[in-house]
């Protein structure tokens, strides 16, 4: 029998990935997103380099193979890093962003894995900042004493997504938590779903949305209802987004109400500068967490991948809450303040 020798070894084994890239129709694809920022509140400061600033930074696989009959495979495997340090984001997992397979055809599609919330998908695209990292946008999906259903993504999710009609589509998904105890009948800590309708037809866009969660073993739920609009003029496309959170159960009988107001304004095609407000009011006793902020972002494109930015933001916590947008925890009451500069490239 004829040995190869190691550089032959080596050339078949880069080769192998090459065929079945090729085969499967496989595309690496990635961004990364860093930036200098300095942040404030109360007595405490911060400054350094910072990162996922308008979007998560990422390396990804995606690829589809045809079935025939207008029947396709499909799969997505996204792992989320900090490009400063090189370590992995969401916990250290390997795909922490995205992990599915599922298949498709004309009437839509189903996947199974760990997948982004139709809650997300409904609301997240409704903020000008793109509800970038440190944008008081991020306060429609804060946890204050009331915590919302609104995640942005779940482990063990079966997804439903219909092809689109007239403008308009239908997603629903079902997702498992873990068992609590040996009891068979207890309800299942982190179980939920959801069902959103999103709709995008010329200038305008919309969704609704509604989302439960189940918090413990003993019927404590939460559960988040949404809607949002857009309507792009060209050189002004302002969005509106709204969600309440509902506790019922073991959880407690808060409520929260949040809502944000953007405005993304094209200067020419290079140039743009994005704003927002948003405020969340919470109905739950003397333990309410209220606050309000608004954001400005400027962002000029080098070209179609590469983008420079600017931005400020300023969370005005009220007595009792406290939230960030950023590295810092404030104490409670304090405001917080953030200016960032960087660059997102994607390949």
């Amino acid at each position: 029998m004829q040995r190869l020798s190691a550089p032959a070894l080596v050339a078949a084994a880069l080769a192998l990935p090459s065929l079945a890239l090729a085969q499967s129709n496989v595309t690496l694809y990635g961004l990364i997103d860093l930036n200098l920022g300095y942040e404030k509140s109360g007595s405490q400061r911060y400054e350094g380099i910072g990162h996922g600033e308008l979007n998560g930074s990422r390396l990804g696989f995606r690829g589809t193979e045809d079935l025939g009959n207008g029947n396709k495979a499909l799969f997505v495997l996204e792992s989320g890093f900090d490009p400063s340090t090189g370590v992995a984001e969401q916990g250290g997992r390997l795909f922490g962003r995205q992990s599915f397979v599922g298949l498709e055809n004309g009437l839509g599609r189903v996947t199974l894995g760990r997948q982004y919330s139709p809650a997300f998908d409904a609301l997240d695209p409704f903020d000008a900042t793109g509800n970038a990292d440190r944008s008081a946008g991020l306060l429609i999906r804060k946890a204050g004493a009331v915590k919302p259903a609104y995640e942005t993504r779940f482990d063990n999710m079966i997804k439903v997504r219909s092809a689109k009609l007239a403008g308009f589509e239908l997603e629903g998904g079902y997702w498992f938590g873990k068992e609590s105890g040996t009891d068979s009948t207890a309800r299942q800590e982190g179980d939920g779903h959801g069902i959103a309708m999103l709709y995008a037809n010329g200038a305008l866009a919309g969704s609704l949305v509604t989302q439960t969660v189940q918090r413990d073993a003993s019927g404590g739920k939460v559960r988040t209802d949404g809607f949002a609009l857009s309507y792009d003029f060209g050189i002004v496309k302002p969005y509106f987004a709204w969600s309440q959170d509902k506790e019922r159960g073991s959880v407690g009988n808060g409520k929260a109400r949040s809502w944000d107001l953007s405005a993304e304004i094209r200067l020419d095609p290079a140039n743009t500068v994005a704003i927002s407000y948003a405020d969340r009011d919470e109905s739950d006793g003397a333990a309410s967490e209220d606050a309000s902020g608004w954001s400005a972002y400027y962002l000029h494109a080098l070209s179609k991948r590469t983008t420079l930015y600017a931005g400020y933001s300023q969370l005005d916590n009220e007595v009792g809450a406290n939230y960030a947008i950023g590295n810092l925890t404030p104490a409670a009451g304090d405001k917080h303040q953030v200016m960032m500069a960087g660059m997102r490239h994607r390949f």
